[in-house]
């Protein structure tokens, strides 16, 4: 079933071979096949046992768990392959779009991820805090990078967070989730004609990342705390006390589609 289905799908089949060459041999090949073609097809939870279940006549759960835990594939290769196929694409839609005066926006996403978790025993998992749901929660949590180009959108790098007492535990150095974006955002090549826009959330924002996407060339676009400081010529002072401080005629109104937004600058 498994090979009738690549067979007739040609950019599947294309896209699939393009990994042969990190398996080193046809059984690993095939787990490979059946997991990504699960993952794409499968409706239900995304467990290694439904991802089998997908596919009619595939071997079982517990020889894909194996595949996936102990055999020994080359994961670099992989991400190579990824790599090379993500600047392929991105520099097609750039070239699709014909020279400009001025560089095309990147903006590469920064957030976190929470990926709830049933089993106990599933390496990296622990009890972490749920802000949608409410409560602490047993999963995965991951630190994202997502690159969006001319309107597409990439996945573009993951780092798993564990919290420092499940490292101390562990003997692992702890990273916190700032650091594990800085070490996205350092890893990413800017593509060439094009500027990045790093985008994220209240959590990430620090001198230390200012610092680093001036570095690079990015400019960074951020959320921030009520109770972060900003300073002038005149003041250090709170976001919250900037607001309540500032005079009425010192925002203008900004329209962006239907929505309106009072907007004050501050260099």
């Amino acid at each position: 079933m498994l090979e009738t289905i690549v067979q007739n799908h040609e950019h599947l089949s294309n896209f699939l071979s393009a990994f042969r060459g990190a398996f080193k041999n046809q059984p690993q090949y095939r787990h490979f096949q059946t997991y990504v073609l699960g993952l794409m097809i499968y409706v239900g939870s995304r467990s290694l046992a439904g991802v089998s279940r997908a596919i009619p006549g595939s071997k079982s759960a517990s020889s894909l768990y194996r595949f996936m835990a102990t055999m020994d594939w080359d994961t670099e290769q992989i991400e190579q392959v990824r790599w090379e196929m993500l600047n392929r694409r991105t520099r097609r839609s750039l070239q699709a779009v014909g020279r400009r005066s001025k560089p095309v926006p990147v903006y590469l996403i920064i957030d976190d991820s929470l990926v709830e978790k049933s089993g106990k025993d599933i390496e990296g998992t622990d009890y972490h805090y749920s802000h949608s749901a409410g409560q602490t929660t047993w999963g995965h949590v991951w630190v994202t990078g997502h690159l969006v180009v001319l309107g597409q959108s990439y996945p573009l790098a993951w780092k798993l967070y564990r919290r420092r007492v499940m490292c101390e535990a562990q003997g692992i150095a702890f990273a916190s989730k700032p650091e594990l974006a800085a070490t996205i955002l350092r890893a990413f090549e800017p593509l060439p004609g094009t500027q990045t826009y790093v985008l994220t959330d209240s959590w990430y924002p620090s001198k230390d990342l200012l610092n680093l996407c001036a570095e690079r060339d990015f400019h960074l676009i951020s959320a921030v705390k009520s109770d972060r400081k900003f300073s002038s010529a005149d003041h250090n002072l709170q976001v919250k006390q900037w607001a309540q401080i500032l005079p009425k005629r010192a925002f203008d109104l900004v329209t962006v589609n239907t929505a309106c937004y009072k907007v004050w600058s501050l260099v």
